[in-house]
């Protein structure tokens, strides 16, 4: 027969309401927590699959995170762009009413006036932050001020050619903006040419028909007409430049005089301007006979502005820059598509991330979340456990021989 002392019982029943207590404590925990698995060793499979589906949760919420990142700036760029847009078709109204023969120097150079305002304004645009204090039309130099301005009529950009990406989605990254070089600066101009005559040594008549004018746009060449003997150079210069605007609807090419007092043919778009001279028509015109090209050249819309300023200040045609202001247009309307485009795709994704957030968290639920009404019940049986076994305990303890002497 084996003895069992009474400290053996009585530590084996310690011992049991230990375990008991453990187990209303990790219920306790369970309850107050809201999750089934608090430890990997309470389900290691479902701690596996929780873990894997935490990681997966925090690359998605980087993802929105990121879209709500690129949405900010695109939307502050999308504002500076309509404010670009409404200050070039301003421009475009004042280039169109500046370039009036009937104005007088006061006239267009107020109007010069107010593109020189706009022209400031568009600077200022260019160099907008966001809400992180960066600029936007940087490229990858965000830190660095895209555009400076070191002498009247010059303008530098400072970034680079870059243009961010975002990850919204494994496989897809949307760019946060656009560099200000393609959008201010690497701008298509209007094809134009320019023709300028030399000193007039003849003041003779000339016949319809000595010189004829070809403006490239498929009317081919078109007589000036018949002009009268004149008494001075500049009442030559008068003639003939009369005479070729009268023909302008038909070559497309517009006379004025330059700076220097020469008769200059100047046409916007079309192939360029062919002059052919009759006997003697050189002299008497101060004209060569030949084909100038159209050419264009890219250029910044500030310098743009400046020079059609210039222009109306000097009481000068701005055909020409009718044209570039209206490429320019055109340049900044295509990157507001473009920008329209990002930002409704980000949408898009943010929903797709959403649900795909939501299914994720459902999943993640149905591993570690509790269920209440089970655990509960589970409390109760175990304070119920926990409590006969104390009481057990007690009346145990008190049991001794001397009890009954």
């Amino acid at each position: 027969m084996s003895r069992i002392s009474t400290a053996n019982i009585t530590q084996r029943v310690i011992d049991a309401m230990l375990r008991q207590q453990t187990k209303v404590s990790d219920t306790q925990q369970q309850l107050s927590t809201g999750r089934r698995v608090l430890t990997p060793s309470d389900d290691p499979a479902s701690a596996t699959r929780v873990l894997g589906l935490n990681q997966a949760l925090e690359t998605v919420q980087q993802y929105q995170s990121n879209i709500d990142r690129a949405k900010s700036r695109l939307e502050t760029e999308e504002g500076v762009l309509n404010g670009v847009t409404n200050l070039l078709q301003r421009v475009r109204e004042l280039s169109v009413q500046g370039n009036n023969d009937t104005l007088s120097k006061t006239d267009t150079t107020a109007i010069a006036a107010e593109i020189r305002q706009l022209q400031d304004q568009l600077y200022a645009m260019a160099n907008t932050r966001d809400s992180n204090g960066e600029y936007i039309f940087s490229g990858y130099q965000s830190g660095t001020k895209p555009f400076t301005n070191p002498a009247t009529g010059s303008y530098v950009y400072n970034g680079d050619l870059g243009q961010r990406q975002l990850q919204v989605s494994p496989d897809r990254q949307v760019a946060d903006g656009d560099n200000g070089f393609e959008l201010f600066v690497n701008v298509e101009t209007a094809a134009f040419a320019a023709v300028s005559g030399v000193a007039i040594t003849d003041l003779a008549a000339i016949a319809d028909g000595d010189i004829t004018i070809d403006g490239g746009n498929g009317n081919g060449p078109v007589s000036i007409g018949a002009l009268p003997a004149a008494a001075t150079a500049a009442e030559r210069l008068q003639q003939l430049m009369d005479a070729a605007n009268s023909i302008k609807e038909r070559t497309g090419v517009r006379a004025t005089v330059d700076a220097g007092g020469a008769l200059e043919l100047s046409v916007v778009g079309g192939s360029g301007i062919s002059i052919a001279l009759g006997v003697g028509a050189a002299a008497k015109s101060g004209l060569t006979a030949g084909n100038t090209p159209t050419t264009t050249t890219p250029r910044n819309i500030f310098e743009t502005l400046h020079q059609l300023a210039t222009e109306l200040e000097n009481n000068r045609p701005v055909d020409r820059y009718i044209g570039d202001v209206d490429l320019a247009l055109d340049s900044v309307i295509n990157t507001r598509t473009f920008v329209g485009g990002r930002l409704n795709a980000i949408d898009e994704q943010h929903e797709v991330n959403a649900d795909l957030e939501l299914s994720l968290e459902s999943h993640k639920s149905a591993e570690e979340d509790l269920d209440y009404a089970e655990a509960i019940a589970r409390f109760e049986r175990q304070m119920t456990a926990l409590q006969a076994a104390q009481q057990s305990y007690v009346k145990i303890k008190g049991l001794s021989l001397f009890n009954f002497l």
